[in-house]
């Protein structure tokens, strides 16, 4: 027990090391430990020495967690508030925008994000929201973005502007306008560049169309569920095509893109009225995601960040949309699931063609959880939190009457909140976009999501496939390394073996997804980039010109440049795998995963302007 208790404290301090944490956040980890030493040992002892299994575990240590929660003011000591608007706290975040906006500053963007933050902070009508949004038609202006300062002006003015300012504002928009739609009229027209999105290499499987018909789903002891390709694979193959179910924006994205379709809107965002966390593009997004998930987490979303960070933020949004699926009726999803048989649901062999949002939310449903593999003390960890996110359920939405009225319901929600966030830890993957930083383009995650099918991928810490996010939010899976007909298709948990050494990957993966991984960079311990490098041949300048010259191909960011260098890259993975991992096929790898990311990733809309904008 005692190791158990190390190996989940040292994982701690790795996802501290590796991830962005709130000192909310840590602060639940720190009452936690506390709880564990000081009053649930002789529980987790007791269900050790009676080998209880997991159900029985959990059915054992969750009224007393419940109790030691209740009796420790933890809502206090958490700080748990409800999230309202505050006009002094928009006030100020004003403040520091309009510093942002100064001519000696010019920071335009870091102005807009801190005006939309005072926007989703301000009270609707009010004053402060409407020079909120007076002040970024100013920023619209500079920028010469006349459409989203038309807009801004109109919103400034329902939220009743005081006083004659605005109108200047829009005197030189309408003649921006003007002179803009004279010289488009007198100027050739140009054709729009066709945007080209990957297609599957094969044919489609015909029940289901996201998937190429050479892959197929196994399951067998040592891997469970798992994907296998019926034929041989090459590398720049498109295998998966798949749009997730769920997905979450990233924290530091939410006064910047919108909440629903994540589009990067940062000029014209409009807050919900009911928190300060969400922002939408438009009031079709705002309603859409009220009645697909925010009705049940517009209360929440505050403390669901600052204290949980995002795992069980995504597990009550797949709630929502579980409930919203089922007709907003609690009681009716608790019925399906009872009655459901999850040995006979499988997305590979269902007919997506067919299926309704209730078949699609099945295939989420039965997503491993690794519950058996868990250790007693990783078991209590998200009991707590399933806990803690239960009270707040109950106290700040519509299912605490449902709830109080059906005491089995109250403990499926429990029960459903725990399954829930050991599905999203060990399924959640990252969506990425092109963002500008520092003279050249680099891959950032935007969002988190959850797909049905490729989640079915097994880790390997040297994959043979890769995750692109597509601009229209889909998911497509490329072949990386070529694969044998029969082979296993092997993504990364974002842990591959060029970017942490093996024993701090082991860590990281024992944590998170509570396996002991023997993949073959972990079997035959696989260099890291640091090794690669050194072992890099410097003298030899034909090689060194020519990552040189891809380099800057890349770097260009322009499709044609690209396109011209990615059929060089991947038929030279193609010829050389048994070379894996020599330094010239990882850095090759390197590159033609980064092609494919400009060639298909979303690509910031504000791009140029961040070219221009002060460090």
């Amino acid at each position: 027990m005692e190791e158990a208790n190390a190996v989940f404290h040292e994982g701690l301090d790795m996802f501290y090391e590796t991830q962005p944490v709130t000192s909310r956040a840590k602060y639940t980890h720190v009452l936690f430990a506390k709880m564990y030493d000081t009053f649930l040992k002789p529980s987790i002892l007791q269900a050790k020495l009676n080998n209880l299994n997991t159900k029985e575990t959990i059915e054992l240590l969750a009224p007393k967690i419940g109790e030691w929660i209740r009796n420790n003011s933890v809502r206090e000591r958490l700080n748990l508030c409800n999230d309202v608007k505050d006009n002094t706290k928009a006030a100020q975040l004003r403040s520091q925008g309009k510093k942002m906006f100064h001519p000696n500053v010019k920071r335009y963007i870091e102005a807009i994000k801190l005006y939309n933050e005072s926007i989703a902070f301000s009270e609707k009508g009010s004053t402060e929201r409407a020079l909120a949004y007076a002040n970024r038609s100013n920023i619209c202006l500079k920028m010469q973005r006349f459409e989203e300062c038309r807009k801004n002006i109109r919103l400034a003015r329902e939220s009743n502007y005081p006083g004659e300012k605005l109108i200047q504002h829009e005197k030189e928009v309408k003649n921006a306008l003007a002179k803009a739609r004279n010289k488009n009229a007198s100027s050739s027209k140009v054709s729009p560049d066709v945007v080209e999105e990957p297609e599957l290499s094969y044919p489609v499987k015909e029940n289901a169309p996201q998937v190429a018909n050479c892959l197929e789903l196994r399951k067998n002891v040592e891997y469970g569920r798992h994907v296998v390709a019926t034929r041989k694979l090459k590398v720049g193959d498109v295998v998966m095509i798949e749009r997730p179910l769920v997905t979450v924006l990233k924290d530091s994205f939410r006064y910047v893109r919108c909440d629903f379709c994540h589009g990067e809107r940062p000029f014209t965002l409009i807050p919900c009225e009911g928190c300060t966390m969400a922002m939408y593009c438009s009031e079709e997004c705002l309603s859409k995601a009220y009645n697909k998930y925010h009705r049940y987490e517009c209360g929440l979303l505050r403390d669901l960040w600052e204290v949980f960070e995002e795992v069980p933020l995504i597990a009550i949004r797949m709630i929502a949309i579980a409930i919203a699926t089922f007709d907003n009726n609690p009681e009716t999803l608790k019925d399906h699931l009872d009655a459901l048989d999850e040995s006979n649901v499988n997305g590979f062999t269902m007919d997506w063609n067919k299926a309704t949002q209730q078949d699609i939310f099945n295939t989420v449903h039965v997503l491993t959880t690794n519950q058996e593999r868990r250790d007693s003390i990783f078991v209590a960890f998200h009991i707590f939190n399933a806990t803690i996110l239960h009270t707040l359920i109950l106290e700040r939405t519509e299912l605490g009457p449902v709830c109080g009225a059906n005491p089995a319901f109250n403990k499926f929600l429990l029960d459903l909140i725990l399954r829930y966030m050991q599905i999203v830890n060990c399924n959640r993957k990252l969506l990425s976009f092109n963002a500008y930083k520092v003279k050249e383009y680099e891959d950032e995650s935007f969002a988190v999501g959850c797909y049905p099918l490729i989640s079915m991928l097994n880790h390997s810490c040297a994959p043979n496939v890769q995750r692109i996010t597509l601009r229209d939010g889909r998911c497509a899976v490329f072949v990386i390394r070529p694969v044998l007909e029969g082979s296993q298709l092997f993504d990364s948990y974002e842990t591959g073996h060029t970017l942490h050494e093996r024993e701090m990957r082991q860590s990281m993966l024992s944590f998170m997804y509570s396996f002991q991984c023997t993949c073959e960079a972990c079997t035959f311990n696989y260099p890291t980039w640091k090794v690669l490098v050194e072992g890099m041949d410097v003298t030899n300048s034909e090689d060194m010109a020519k990552h040189l010259y891809y380099n800057r191909m890349l770097s260009s960011h322009e499709d044609k440049k690209v396109r011209k260098i990615m059929a060089e890259l991947r038929s030279f993975l193609n010829e050389t795998p048994k070379l894996y991992p020599e330094s010239e096929v990882c850095f090759t790898q390197v590159e033609f995963v980064r092609s494919l990311q400009v060639l298909y990733n979303q690509t910031s809309e504000n791009a140029e302007y961040w070219k221009h904008c002060k460090p």
